[in-house]
């Protein structure tokens, strides 16, 4: 009968005890714990990022709404003539952020009116961030 535990490897494997050891455990612990923060911390990033990005849309969509309305009414009135979008500083809430809209006119050269848009907004810890669009409108 002996001989035919060891003709089935059975012997070995009743007479040795196998398993894994507390240091190997705490090894597979540690070693799961540290690729976990890494993909929280690369999850994090994309999530900062995502923000910035639709902040930065946004920003781009209110000056050119901004440039679009002043297009609509035309030169003579670009900057006065239009109730959503006038000359100077306005705020405009979306997404729950509030963007600060200044509107500047240039009119130093004769003919034509250059109209700058600057948008800033606050990102928290990051700070403060901000993209300026000009364009330039033309008398008919």
């Amino acid at each position: 009968m002996k001989d035919c535990f060891q003709n089935f490897g059975l012997a070995r494997a009743l007479g040795k005890q196998e398993g894994f050891t507390l240091l190997e455990v705490f090894n597979a612990i540690v070693i799961l714990t540290v690729s976990m923060l890494g993909t929280a911390a690369l999850t994090t990033g994309v999530i900062r990022s995502n923000l910035a990005s639709r902040n930065m849309t946004t920003a781009t969509s209110i000056a050119q709404s901004c440039f679009e309305e002043n297009r609509r009414v035309g030169y003579t009135n670009a900057g006065a003539g239009s109730s959503s979008c006038l000359a100077g500083n306005a705020n405009v809430t979306q997404g729950g952020v509030t963007f600060a809209r200044t509107l500047t006119i240039d009119t130093s050269v004769a003919n034509i009116k250059t109209l700058t848009v600057a948008v800033s907004w606050s990102e928290g810890a990051v700070g403060t961030k901000s993209i300026t669009l000009v364009t330039i409108l033309a008398a008919s």
